[in-house]
């Protein structure tokens, strides 16, 4: 079995098309890798994570990032297990710590500080849990969100279908405050991934 990075990267990206798992497209992979380069010169120290699914982010980042530290949070046991497992192959389980369980219970019990954070979860949670972990935000932390614009629905003029109110509301609620409180720019590409920089850095 070949446990080269690139290698399981790819594995993981045929095993989430066969079984319709969400990981981040093509077009926002490097966008994402990008972001978290915005943090310094040597990339970020500390990464959390919140939507592990099968490890695809996580790992893809360990791989650009050698240096980093990252905690990434599940909720479904066997995604976090299949992520572990892939960790493992990798042999970047001392640096890539998956957390098995709901992110409300894990983000009171991680220390940081984190230099990028990556949203990835609910989507409706999003404003909830980084107004959680802000005060374990370094003062030069990156923050990337996915599919932020959910379908085209949260910058559409048209009519929201019902059962998409609450979610479109909340992510409305997001990038409100996102753009308010820091430089915030969103790539429309995919799903769109938005990226939030402290005001002023350059």
């Amino acid at each position: 079995m070949d446990n080269t990075i690139p290698q399981i990267l790819s594995d993981l990206e045929i095993y989430a098309e066969e079984n319709n798992i969400p990981i981040i497209r093509g077009p926002e992979r490097e966008l994402l890798l990008r972001a978290a380069a915005l943090v310094g010169p040597e990339g970020p120290k500390k990464i959390l994570e919140i939507g592990t699914a099968i490890g695809y982010s996580a790992l893809m980042m360990a791989e650009r990032f050698p240096k980093a530290e990252i905690d990434t949070l599940e909720i479904d046991e066997n995604r976090h297990a299949m992520a572990e497992d892939g960790m493992r192959r990798a042999g970047v389980s001392d640096r890539v710590h998956c957390h098995l369980g709901d992110a409300a219970d894990i983000l009171r019990k991680l220390k940081g500080p984190y230099d990028f954070l990556y949203l990835d979860g609910p989507k409706g949670q999003y404003l909830r849990e980084l107004q959680e972990i802000e005060p374990k935000l370094t003062s030069e932390a990156v923050i990337a969100a996915d599919n932020v614009l959910f379908r085209g629905l949260v910058r559409s003029k048209e009519s929201v279908p019902h059962r998409y109110r609450t979610l479109v509301m909340r992510l409305r609620d997001y990038i409100s405050y996102v753009e308010e409180k820091y430089d915030t720019h969103i790539y429309e590409e995919g799903d769109g991934l938005s990226v939030s920089r402290p005001k002023g850095m350059t």
